[in-house]
């Protein structure tokens, strides 16, 4: 009786080959790595280490719950749950999917690119609160870690820009353009500061780059029309006001300045039609006002 109980137990403890590899995160296998497996119902352990092509080899483990830790010098720890707690009655060769172990160095990068990633999220809501101080603080400490990064300064140029602080606002977007080119946003926001700088030739360079990569940007259209009026360019302001009205209908600004296209150009029916669109968009009570007596005169004006 004896006698058989003892070949249970071999056979029992015998009962699992497991096998596989670890690498990195290029797909390299790691030679060297040591591999401790501990079974939790016993606290047994197994230990065996990687050979040259990365794989490592266990026979004739009972079935159960390991622990499983892979530890190589320059790696961070990794460590799994293996559960084979089915009983086998003849060795069963079991494969481990590829253990990827991942540097130390990078672990400290992926840390260090989710604080940033935090920090500039934070910067994004203190801009939506107008907090504009408390942005830029942000930022700027994040671009002492990483003087290059293009979200960083896109969100710098645009805190600065809101302070009217345009010189320092341009000196940011700038760079973030020589890096993306064709970045609509950052376009269009050096473009409003060169207009605030009363640089238009400048302003309407960089609208009608914005336009180009963006052409659904109505704001951008509207800046370009009010450029080329101020210019006297009035039938390519109008334009620019169209393209701005068919992509946001019914906003009062794009109408009133439609409008005055078709004063100077003395079709003062159209003229009306656009500013009675305008009136009654506008909340502004001296904007409406304003609206009023204009048309009022305008309808004492012969037609064309």
């Amino acid at each position: 009786m004896g006698v058989i109980l003892a070949a249970l137990a071999v056979a029992q403890f015998r009962e699992y080959y497991f096998y596989g590899k670890v690498i990195d995160t290029l797909k390299n296998p790691l030679e060297g790595v040591e591999l401790t497996l501990r079974d939790v119902s016993t606290s047994r352990s197994y230990h065996v280490k990687t050979n040259k092509k990365g794989e490592f080899k266990l026979a004739g483990l009972p079935h159960g719950v390991y622990k499983a830790s892979f530890k190589k010098e320059g790696f961070a720890v990794k460590e799994d749950e293996w559960r084979f707690e089915t009983p086998q009655a003849a060795m069963q060769k079991t494969e481990i999917p590829d253990i990827v172990l991942v540097t130390v160095d990078q672990i400290r990068k992926q840390e260090e690119l989710k604080e940033l990633q935090g920090a500039l999220k934070d910067a994004s809501e203190k801009i939506k609160q107008t907090d504009y101080d408390g942005a830029e603080a942000l930022l700027k400490s994040v671009l002492g870690k990483n003087s290059s990064d293009t979200n960083a300064l896109y969100l710098l140029g645009i805190a600065q820009a809101r302070k009217k602080m345009y010189p320092e606002a341009i000196e940011a977007l700038t760079r973030v353009i020589q890096s993306n080119p064709d970045f609509a946003p950052a376009l269009f926001e050096l473009a409003v500061c060169h207009q605030q700088m009363s640089d238009a030739g400048k302003a309407l360079e960089l609208y009608q780059k914005t336009v180009a990569v963006d052409p659904a940007n109505p704001d951008a259209h509207y800046n370009i029309g009010l450029i080329l009026f101020e210019r006297n360019r009035v039938d390519e302001a109008l334009g620019s006001f169209e393209k701005a009205l068919s992509l946001r209908p019914g906003d009062p600004a794009y109408l009133e300045m439609a409008g005055r296209c078709f004063i100077n150009r003395a079709d003062y029916p159209k003229a009306i039609e656009y500013l009675e669109k305008a009136k009654a968009g506008y909340t502004d009570a001296d904007r409406i006002k304003f609206l009023d007596e204009l048309i009022t005169k305008l309808k004492e004006q012969p037609s064309k």
